[in-house]
């Protein structure tokens, strides 16, 4: 499912962040990974390269020799022009099963999740894409990710938010890691409730269309788990109340989550776009990777 993973560079160890995910990526699944990176267009002898290529294929070499020695296969590709057309061209030609960014680097690579690369990205690739926030510091003094041993995908009761599933479950499938389904309903309180045995005390605080939007939400995400369990997968559901993307951070932090999957639009909050306030929020907030599914 994911043969292909198309890694977007910049030359910065910031960017370089997203390349121990990638590694991960390329020995569970036996990928093989397309490092790229864009250079701006420069004014030079026509038909020769010029120094901006030759110092991004030099850097690309380099970052490709340390997945090779993992025994990853690995191929090395430059484009000159803007990164984000760059980016889609190089996708549309190859068409990676999944992109992998860091969501901001010395160059428009990434900046933000609302910068106008990943955003690009997102509208114009029909692959799924994985992003994170890096951290400050360069990559080469960062430790390696261990697999993603829990994976959350946010849903909303749509099937455009469903459309993330089995992009997660393949995630989930391939690195046995549990698959943990929650979805977040309106109410006054923030509490987190179990979907399994009686409800909790709290429950009886909670208006009655609250606690009838739980219960339905409950029964929604045992309906969509269990073909996912069929499959093998293992699938734990989660009802809360609460505002969305802070609901998702706080379930997250609380149960150890690895990786935060959302589809980018949907009925609720939890969609409409990747510059809607839920992805945003949870993105920038998080720190964790976050796999992104553009909904058709």
């Amino acid at each position: 499912m994911f043969e292909t993973v198309l890694v977007c560079l910049d030359g910065s160890g910031l960017a370089e962040q997203i390349v121990p995910y990638a590694r991960i990526q390329a020995i569970q699944f036996g990928s093989e990974v397309h490092l790229f990176r864009a250079a701006e267009k420069r004014t030079g002898n026509r038909g020769s390269a010029s120094p901006e290529d030759a110092e991004a294929t030099e850097y690309l070499d380099t970052v490709a020799g340390s997945l090779r020695r993992d025994g990853i296969a690995v191929t090395c590709a430059t484009a000159e022009g803007a990164a984000g057309a760059a980016i889609l061209s190089y996708a549309r030609r190859h068409e990676p099963d999944l992109i992998a960014m860091a969501t901001h680097g010395r160059s428009g690579v990434g900046r933000a999740v609302l910068g106008s690369v990943a955003g690009a990205v997102l509208r114009g690739s029909a692959s799924p894409i994985l992003i994170i926030r890096p951290r400050r510091r360069a990559a080469r003094e960062a430790k390696e990710v261990e697999p993603p041993k829990k994976i959350l995908v946010c849903l909303d009761g749509s099937r455009f938010a469903e459309q993330v599933i089995p992009c997660a479950a393949g995630q989930a499938l391939g690195f046995q890691a549990q698959l943990v389904l929650l979805q977040v309903v309106s109410g006054p309180l923030d509490y987190s409730l179990g979907t399994t045995g009686a409800a909790p005390v709290e429950d009886v605080r909670l208006g009655k269309m609250t606690r009838e939007a739980l219960n339905g939400a409950r029964s929604y995400l045992e309906q969509i788990a269990a073909p996912q369990r069929e499959q093998g997968v293992d699938v734990k559901t989660a009802a809360t109340v609460g505002r969305a993307g802070e609901t998702i951070l706080s379930y997250a932090g609380r149960h150890s989550i690895d990786i935060i999957a959302i589809a980018t639009h949907g009925r609720s909050g939890l969609g409409q776009a990747l510059y809607g306030s839920v992805a945003d929020h949870v993105l920038r907030r998080s720190g964790l990777p976050i796999l992104l599914v553009r909904c058709r």
